[in-house]
């Protein structure tokens, strides 16, 4: 008789749960890293127009060109703090689905813990039942009449 584990379906489950969790959690940390890469050269850009606007300033720039330049740097600062707000959400929802994932890893162990345990005790079980089996073969070979 094979071994059967009577909750294998729960751990098909409590494994691809956990894989979905898995894969949402990659989701997250892909956007995350995305939005910071938005950060850095939105940062980037920022220093090349500050040394945009130092030249301009230093070559003698019209008002309309300074007007400009401060309607830009107010739009870069809009920019900034909403990818700011941005990242401060994903790192709150990053946070959040790592929660996720952990519980969902914890509850594959546990069935998974479970599934060892019962397969040892089988094991036991088969070994205690073949050595009951030599045990009366020999026992049968010493009471039987030699010929």
């Amino acid at each position: 008789m094979a071994f059967h584990f009577s909750l294998e379906p729960v751990l098909r489950l409590r494994v691809s749960y956990e894989r979905l969790e898995r894969l949402r959690l990659l989701a997250i940390a892909a956007m995350r890293v995305r939005v910071r890469e938005e950060i850095t050269a939105a940062a980037r850009e920022e220093a090349a127009a500050r040394n945009a606007k130092c030249e301009m300033l230093s070559a003698g720039a019209a008002a309309a060109e300074l007007q400009m330049s401060v309607a830009a740097e107010k739009s870069r600062a809009r920019r900034n703090r909403e990818l700011a707000e941005k990242l401060a959400a994903i790192e709150r929802q990053h946070v959040k689905q790592s929660r996720a994932y952990q519980l969902a890893r914890q509850k594959r162990q546990i069935v998974e813990r479970l599934r060892e345990i019962r397969l040892r005790e089988y094991q036991r079980e088969q070994d205690r039942r073949q050595q009951q089996i030599l045990d009366d073969l020999y026992s049968m070979r010493l009471f039987l009449p030699s010929e």
